[in-house]
This record gives C-alpha cells, structure tokens and sequence, in this order.
C-alpha cells in the first residue's frame, strides 16, 4: 500500500496558491477488481495507494477537518476504482436525504471525485455519492458550468456503519476519453459534511475557487497499460409509443428502433453516430413565460447533445453573463420553431486530436409539415496556450429551416492567470462573423464582445462589453437582439465573519447600459445590492436600482398588454430569500416591486422542498407577475410541482405538472426509470396536456392529447 506524503498541517504548506499533491495509483489484474457494494473488505483495496491529508475550505481556508477522510486509488486494465472511508464520530448525524440519480447533493454529507484526464485544468469529469450511494454524474465545462444532464457507464455504492460511512467508485475508463501520452492526470476528491458546513479538500485549497474549479488539481499519476477493449460501444434502443386526440379522437401508435454507436478512434478521440434518435427520456422544458420584448432561452437537455459538451464550448465567460449572440446552440438541431422533428442520423467526433481540442458534429434531420429536412453542422477546435489559457475557432453551416444558406465563424481567446497574484484574473474575447444567403441577397454582419473578471477573497468584479450587427444571423446559435452594444459591470465587496451566524456578508454595485450602433442610450440600470449567506445554509438578498428603457416599437407583454413608444424612468427593488436545503422542508420566496412602462410593477413567488425521506420528495413553485400600466392591467400566473419517489437508487418515478394562465396550457409528465444494471434501462413516460381557461376555471379543463411510450435499452461493449 502507498501512502501520499503530506503536510502534518497547513503551517507546514508554503503556498496553497501552487500547493498541488501528488499519489501514484496502485494496479491490480482484472481479477482482482472489487465487488461495488460499499465494503472495503475485499483484498484489492489493501494494495491501493492511499490519500489521508485533506484540508478544509470552509468554514476555515487551511484548517484541518473535523472528521478524518480516508481515500484509495487503484486501477485495472479497465476500470478506475476509487474508494473512500469517510469517518464521523456522530453517524446518526450524517444527512443522506438524496435517492435519485442526479439529485442536488449541495445539501448532503457526500463526496465527490473529479478528473481532468487531458489535464486541462478547465474541464474534467464529475462524479459523486452520499451515504445512501446514489448516483451522480456530470460533465465541467470551463470551471464554471456543470452539466449535469450527462449520463455515463459507472457504479458507485455506499453505506453508513459505526464509524461513518463507506463509498466504492468504478469508473470505465471506456466511459471518459484519456489522454494516453500524458504521464499525469488532473484530480480532485471533495468531501462535504453539511451539519458542520465543512468543504474538505484534496486540492485547491482556495476559497475563491468554487468546488467545481480544477484550475490547481492534484495530480494522478501511474495509469498506463490501459484498454477500452476495441473501443466500440452500441447503445440500441426500441421504442413504442401511443398517442391519443381528445379532440378528434384520433390514436396513434409508432414503433422505432434507435441506436448510439462510439468508437473510441484513439483513447482521447470518440466518434459518434446516432440513429433515428429517440428523445422519449428528455424532461419538461421549464415553464416560461415571456414578459419582455426578445425570445426566451430554453437549455439543451438532449442526451445526445450533452455528451462530450465541452468539446463545443465558445467565449468563455462571454456567454454567462450575456446569451444573446450565442453562435452554436444544439438546441436549434431537431427543434424547429418550437417543433421537434425527427433526428434521421448523426455523426460527431470530439475530444483530443494532437495539440486541439476537437468536436465535430453533423446532423440530418427529417421533413415535417412545413419544412424539408435539412444537413446542419458545426465544428470547434481550441488549443492551450500560455500555461492556463486557450485560443480556438468555431464553424456552423445550415439553417433549420431551410430558408437560408447559413454560414458561421468565429475566433476566441480566454486567458486566465492563477498564480501571478491573489485571486483569479480572467479575460476573454470573441470575434464571430454569419453569412445569410436567401438565394437572392447574402448578408454577412459580426459579433466582438469582451469579458473580464476577477475573483479573490474580498474583492470581486466583472465587466462586459458586446457589439452585435444589425445583420448578424446565428442560425445555429442564438440571439435575440442585434444592432446593439452593451456595456455591463459590477463590483462588490466580501466579508466572512470568523464566527457567528453568518458565513459570507456582500455589498455591491453594478451598471449596465445598452446603446443601438449609433451610441444612443436604449436600455441603462444602475443600482446596489447586499447578500447574506448563513453557516446553516440560507441565504437573502436585497437590490436596488433606477432604470431607464427607450421603447422604439410598440410590443405586447405576454401578447396581451400593449406597450406604447416612449421612454419610461422607474425604480425597482428586489428582495429574495430562502432557507437551508439540509432542511427535510425548505422555503424559497421573492418579492419584486417598482415601476415599469410608465406604471407599476409586482411580482411575488415562492416555493417549498419537502423530503420526508429518501425515498420521496415533492417540489412546488408559483409566480404571479403583476402589471398596472395606463395600457391596462395583467396579471401572469405560472405554477410547478414536481414530485419524485425513489424506489432505490437505480429505480424511480418523477413526475411533472405545469400551468400557466396566458397560454392556459396545462402539461403533466410521468417518467419512470430503472438501471437493473449499468447496461440495461427500462423507462416509460406518461403525458398529458389539456386547456384549462382560466376565466371558466375549474369547468373548463379540457383535455387535449395523452401519450404514453416505453423504451428498453441495453449498452454492448467490446
């Protein structure tokens, strides 16, 4: 067995800021793998490398933890196999609430482990459980997005005992792309005990770094002479599925095989190909209703899409702040207008081609009622340079619809710098250029934006600027707003107290001002904000500020309240709060007033978690947006429950029900989903929509469409 050397303490560390530990990971033979099942009896795990420092983040940067964390690291030619012992003097303490795959484990005792095989030190592979093992797993996009809608190949059990509690991880290495030349990788093993509101760390022991940050890992090392077999995975699916019109009482049946298909060309390069895809598992877009004058954003939540995202990610942090101009959203692909239409085949190639970082996608699509199918496709190369930056080029050509030869590029650089100084600088810079060609007339116009931030231990601050052309059509991407320039920025001030109540206390400011191409003043906000953080868990914040819209064309808020030309001054304040979710209930809430289009303004919302125990919770959210204008009065009611019973951590249902009153659309969806094995899936959806009007409610619920669909999957590998 080896055991990592390490600090006795953080006195003994020099610099935390460069502080990165180093293990070697043991290896056995195949067979000698681990039963998964939360025992680390088995002989194997006495031979494996073993990690036992780790340091708290929180409450205390440095300090040491309160309960010890033992971790074992071993391979075969397979698999990589992580176990944990996470010890606690008061086991009858330990939150495990969490069942379900993909459950929030923010408010949980759970560990979590992260690698960066390419060592790129932004993107890696996420992987977590608490007590209870249940399964999580995510992609890390750029240190700053999780993607928690990906799915992989992997086991994990747990189990609580006298001492605390066991974790056992497998992961295949089939299951991630690695990078066989490097002689390291990029680690990070996270522990969180909530009753304490302790972070535990392996590495990055830096509070400015959120737990999802591999910008200083520690390092794996020792993993050679490892296979995916061949490198071929199939995914096949047969799908059935029936639908009936309450209205016209027509019924509808189709049967569709499927199919996912990944070689693995190098072991850091996977080729894709996808087959009459069924998106019979992809939940409920989040009920949304449009208030302003530009489209609303709808997250990717596609399978197929999510894998191997960060291979397409552009700009950085360009887009957190501003998603307008977004030149690749795979939303656009197999959605047309709001529509699905059929996905006929796919193709993609992504991960590490020498020097780049590569993703490659090509779609068919088929013919609906309106449009023809069409051939859609983009493409996205990044490069590291300098030790902690990347610059790389996009490219997308097709349209939806068919109506345009749509063609796209574009250019970024995203520095960053770690170590020159306390705290994290980053900047990051975009240069993206469409051409619209109708058959007649070709239009090309441009999109630059710049984004710099800063994050340290008492200071932060962000600012942005874009300008985006008249004429600049990403028809592939996004964006709902052009022939502007927005300039935006804030500054706000950290305090964390050393005891007390209160975790992290903030004040700040912030700007934002948009112009048209011609420097007149369109949109400006400017205004001031506190937030309090609790070492319990909860959290409130308060804003204020004054602002100012210049409306140059007459709009409808929800298509029904009419909005005059004119320019309207008004002031806005923001006040939210919510408790901790460690709680089995927790409560969220906002309140919203001022004034807007030359009157009032209100918005109130709330919304409860209850989890009784593991095994159910139940979810409920409404929002009542308020508008008393000279124009007239509306009133925008939007509902959500969501409720989930976890039979195991491989078996459960969820299910979804939404209203709003503007377009009286009433959707419900049942989802159950059970794993027998990592292999094999069973899942079936029931839904249903009907019209309920809301001047005639409840005798005018009227039902539209019911379906209801099953899918049997397995996974071959070789």
């Amino acid at each position: 067995m080896t055991i990592a050397a390490a600090p006795a303490n953080a006195a003994d560390v020099a610099d935390f800021a460069t502080y990165a530990p180093k293990i070697g990971a043991v290896k056995i033979s195949k067979d000698e793998a681990p039963k998964i099942d939360g025992d680390l009896s088995d002989p194997a795990w006495a031979k494996a490398a073993v990690v036992e420092e780790f340091y708290q983040v929180e409450p205390v940067e440095g300090g040491a933890p309160t309960q010890k964390t033992r971790a074992y690291i071993m391979y075969d030619e397979r698999k990589l196999y992580v176990g944990f012992y996470l010890y606690d003097t008061e086991p009858d303490k330990i939150r495990h609430a969490i069942l379900e795959r993909d459950g929030l484990l923010r408010d949980e005792d759970a560990i979590r482990v992260m690698l960066d095989p390419f060592d790129t030190k932004r993107d890696g592979y996420f992987f977590a459980t608490n007590a209870n093992g249940a399964k999580v797993d995510a992609l890390i996009e750029n240190n700053s997005s999780i993607k928690n809608e990906w799915n992989a190949l992997w086991d994990v059990d747990a189990r609580i005992v006298e001492d605390g509690w066991i974790a056992e991880f497998a992961i295949p290495f089939q299951s991630i792309s690695i990078d066989s030349s490097l002689t390291e990788w990029g680690m990070q093993l996270l522990r969180t005990i909530r009753r304490t509101n302790e972070e535990i760390r392996w590495s990055n022991i830096d509070r400015t770094r959120d737990r999802i940050d591999i910008t200083n890992p520690g390092r794996l090392s020792g993993i050679e002479g490892v296979t995916s077999g061949i490198g071929l995975e199939a995914q096949l699916f047969a799908t059935g599925a029936t639908s009936y019109d309450w209205e016209t009482g027509d019924t509808d049946f189709t049967f569709d095989p499927s199919a996912n298909i990944f070689y693995k060309i190098t072991p850091s390069l996977t080729g894709s190909l996808t087959l009459n895809t069924s998106f019979a598992d992809a939940p409920l877009d989040d009920r949304q209703v449009n208030t302003g004058r530009f489209d609303l954003f709808f997250p990717e939540t596609r399978d197929f899409f999510l894998q191997d995202v960060q291979s397409f990610e552009f700009g950085g942090r360009v887009y957190q702040q501003n998603i307008n101009g977004l030149p690749f959203f795979s939303r656009n692909i197999g959605i047309v207008e709001g529509r699905p239409v059929d996905l006929i085949a796919g193709a993609k190639v992504s991960g590490k081609l020498g020097p780049a970082n590569l993703g490659v996608l090509a779609v068919r699509t088929g013919d609906d009622s309106v449009y023809d199918g069409q051939y859609l496709g983009a493409a996205r190369a990044s490069f590291e340079v300098l030790s902690e930056s990347k610059a790389g080029v996009i490219f997308t050509h097709g349209d939806p619809t068919g109506q345009f030869d749509n063609t796209l590029a574009g250019v970024d650089f995203q520095y960053k710098n770690s170590t020159g100084f306390p705290g994290t600088l980053y900047g990051d810079f975009t240069y993206v250029r469409t051409i619209d060609d109708d058959g007649v007339n070709s239009v090309g116009d441009h999109y630059a934006a710049a984004a710099g931030s800063y994050r340290g231990l008492k200071w932060e601050w962000n600012a942005e600027f874009y300008n985006i052309g008249e004429n600049y059509r990403p028809r592939l991407g996004f964006s709902n707003r052009t022939g502007i320039r927005q300039y935006h920025a804030n500054l706000f001030r950290l305090f964390r107290p050393e005891d007390g109540p209160v975790r992290v206390f903030m004040v700040g400011a912030f700007g934002l001002a948009v112009t048209d191409l011609d420097d007149e003043l369109l949109d400006r906000e400017l205004g001031v904000f506190t937030r309090v953080e609790t070492r319990l868990g909860g959290a409130a914040e308060l804003e204020f500020f004054r602002g100012f819209l210049d409306i140059r064309d007459q709009f409808d808020i929800a298509g029904r309240l009419p909005v005059p030309v004119g320019e309207y001054r008004f002031s806005r304040y923001n006040l939210s709060a919510e408790s901790s979710g460690a709680r089995d209930l927790a409560l969220r809430g906002k309140i919203r007033w001022g004034g807007i289009y030359g009157g009032d303004f209100r918005n109130f919302g709330g919304g409860l978690t209850w989890r009784p125990s593991a095994h159910f919770n139940i979810e409920a959210d409404y929002d009542l947006v308020r508008f008393n204008l000279p124009t007239g009065d509306l009133d925008i009611h939007v509902g959500v429950i969501g409720a989930t019973v976890a039979v195991t951590s491989r078996m459960f249902i969820r299910t979804d029900m939404q209203y709003d009153n503007i377009s009286e659309n009433f959707s419900l969806l049942t989802r159950f989903s059970w794993e027998p094995t990592p292999e094999r899936e069973i899942f079936i959806s029931l839904g249903h929509t009907a019209l309920i009007e809301e001047e005639r409610f409840p005798e005018s619920f009227r039902a539209q469409g019911t379906s209801l669909a099953l899918r049997l999957g397995h996974t071959f590998r070789m």
